[in-house]
Formats: C-alpha cells, structure tokens, sequence
C-alpha cells in the first residue's frame, strides 16, 4: 500500500476546504433561499467587504425606496439635553445621483449600509435586539460595554461582532453628518433610522399623482438604539460637510 506523503495530505485537505468554501459562497450569493439561509453563518466574515443582491434583477427587483436617516441630542447653553431634527441623509446622496449627470456614485453609501443593517440586527436574538434597542439617550454605552451586553444574552460572538461593524459605522457617519449640519454643537448621543416606502403597485402606475399616493403602501420605520457619538478623523468630517454642503 502506498504511503501518503504529508505534502500529499496537506494538498488533499486545502482541496477539501476550498471546494467546500466555494460550494457555501456560492450558495450564500443566490438569491435569498433556503440554501442561502443555511450557508450564511458560514460565510458571515464576508459581510464586511463583499455582498451580492438581487435588487436590480429578477427574480428581486427594485420594490421600495430606502432610507437611512441620522438624529442626535446635544447639550443646550443652559445645560440641558435637546434633541435634533431628523436629517434625511440618503436624500442628500440622491442629489448626486438625479441632479449631476456627470461624476462619480461614490457618496451613496447609504444604499449599501440599510440591507446590512438589516440583516445584522435581525442575525440577533429577540432579547439582544432589545438591549441594542433600549441603550438610554442620556447614557448610551461604550462600545465594549454594547458588545458585553449582547454577548451576555448569549448571541453568537460572531454575529455581535458583524452588528457591532455596521453600527459603529453608521454612528460615524451619523455623528459627521450631525456635526456638518450643527457644528457648534456638543453632541451627546446619535441614531439612525430605516426607513422603507414600497413602490407604487404596477397597476397604478398610470394613474394621477393622487391616485399613485393613495394607492402606495405605507413605509415602515425602525429606529436604532442610542450610540455615542462616533467622529471620523478631521479629513473625513470635512469631507462630509464639503459633500452635505454641495448637495443638500
């Protein structure tokens, strides 16, 4: 019986785990299914830096509008907490999109952040998804305190640690946008809401501008926990008062 080199088993096992890491990303990159469900957890540490979605193409095209909204508290000249309005940021990045046709896309981030948001917060448990819910405006926890709690409720670490990368970017981005719009403030705590509007239905299409209101489903809404304010570095937030200014 021939004997099997270690080089030999070491090339048989890398195979092996190739093969099986491009069956689940495969699988994980259909459009959403069974399949798809049940290859994710095994897959999660591509969240970060590659998704695939179906959005534009059947069988899933373009059936609402998305919207990522930022809103934060600050403390008032006579000390006490106020809160801000709402800002539409995705409104803002839709400038660039439908008023300049000539230029780059890249400051549409929003589009890429509401389905990960999504997903990530539903990756959790009901009780987890209600310690990220409840975090108090007055004294939103610190990051590593957030990712205790939400281990503590026994949350797969793994899945923690992808809700915690789109909610510590989110509140960066929220608490640049907020400074752009209000930079004298002292800002005590951020969030973010998600907001969905179906599309008109098909059959209404050709109706007035009244008809095709009434006849549009109403949006749904969540709105996030309160996180502290999270700034970029000083490029970054005059990057984004440079972009709100030339676009809002």
């Amino acid at each position: 019986m021939p004997r099997v080199s270690l080089r030999s088993l070491f090339i048989a096992v890398a195979v092996i785990m190739a093969g099986f890491q491009l069956v689940a990303v495969t699988l994980a990159a259909l459009p959403p299914n069974r399949y798809s469900d049940a290859a994710a957890p095994r897959t999660s540490y591509l969240a970060p830096y590659f998704t695939q979605n179906w959005r534009l193409f059947a069988p899933s095209p373009v059936a609402e509008d998305r919207e990522v909204w930022f809103q934060g508290t600050y403390t008032a000249a006579d000390g006490s907490v106020k809160t801000t309005a709402w800002v539409d940021w995705t409104a803002v990045e839709l400038d660039l999109v439908q008023h300049r046709l000539v230029g780059g896309r890249a400051g549409y981030v929003t589009s890429k952040l509401y389905g990960p948001l999504g997903q990530a917060y539903r990756g959790l448990g009901t009780a987890e998804r209600e310690t990220a819910d409840e975090t108090p405006q007055d004294s939103p926890p610190r990051w590593a305190q957030l990712r205790a709690d939400l281990l503590a409720g026994g949350a797969s670490p793994g899945r923690v640690s992808t809700f915690l990368l789109y909610e510590q970017a989110t509140a960066r981005l929220a608490t640049d946008v907020l400074l752009s719009r209000w930079p004298d403030r002292e800002l005590t705590a951020v969030r973010y809401r998600l907001r969905s509007a179906p599309v008109v239905p098909y059959e209404s299409r050709s109706g007035t501008a009244a008809e095709r209101a009434a006849s549009r489903p109403e949006a749904t809404e969540r709105d996030s926990g309160w996180r502290r304010p999270t700034p970029g570095t000083a490029a970054e937030r005059r990057t984004v008062a440079s972009f709100d200014r030339r676009h809002r």
